[in-house]
């Protein structure tokens, strides 16, 4: 075989080459290096862009979900004012005395029935506390205390009963009211009413206004029965 002798022009060429694709081969994996972290880069400042913009859409929003809040949180509690924290066998009573005073004194009460309470709705303690009202952090229950009022009434005295139901001091719900007109031609009947109130939420129960009376007193609210029984006997 015949001796190739590589002269020195093209041993420097071939030094050059290698070098070239040294050159070549660091550039390759060092711009590699450089482009897997300037990609990590760029989702990095992504993210950060995202967050900076929901900040943004946070603090521009932010003056007005205070007054959202503030706004609800009022809402909240001018809905609860309305009720009482509790009603009782006394409210029952003293609500008698109400509706004959706006029947015009001519109801004749036959039968008062306490039909004891429902709970209507509860509210979680768990969703309270989220709502993070100050005060409010139990169960909060919409509940009702039955009465049933059944007895004879003139006309117009049913409907001032009925604007006393509306209108008067006591929350109230009308369960069933159905009457008639009897065979001495008055209007005979029965009104069911619901007390509402509402426990778990700090409201406070206040006492009917009874007048204070003495053992033996036989007409505890000044109703004239025996005036009332005659008329119906006549």
């Amino acid at each position: 075989m015949k001796n190739v002798k590589i002269d020195e022009k093209s041993k420097f060429l071939t030094a050059v080459l290698l070098v070239i694709v040294f050159i070549g081969v660091a550039f390759f994996l060092g711009y590699k290096k450089f482009e897997d972290k300037a990609n990590a880069l760029n989702g990095q400042n992504a993210n950060l862009e995202l967050r900076i913009a929901e900040l943004k859409q946070y603090y521009d929003t932010e003056q007005k979900n205070k007054e959202d809040t503030e706004r609800m949180t009022a809402e909240i509690s001018d809905i609860l004012s309305k009720y009482a924290g509790d009603a009782r066998y006394e409210d029952g009573i003293y609500e008698a005395f109400n509706l004959y005073g706006a029947s015009m004194n001519t109801l004749v009460l036959e039968k008062m029935v306490f039909a004891g309470d429902d709970t209507y709705t509860t509210i979680p303690a768990e969703t309270v506390t989220a709502a993070d009202i100050e005060g409010l952090s139990n169960d909060i229950a919409f509940n009702g205390f039955n009465v049933t009022y059944s007895g004879i009434i003139e006309y117009d005295g049913l409907k001032g009963m009925v604007r006393e139901i509306s209108s008067g001091n006591y929350n109230l719900g009308i369960v069933k009211m159905k009457y008639e007109v009897n065979g001495e031609n008055f209007i005979e009947g029965t009104t069911a009413l619901s007390f509402y109130y509402v426990t778990g939420a700090g409201l406070e129960y206040e006492q009917p206004p009874f007048e204070k009376y003495e053992t033996g007193i036989e007409n505890l609210f000044g109703v004239d029965w025996a005036g009332d029984l005659e008329l119906l006997e006549n």
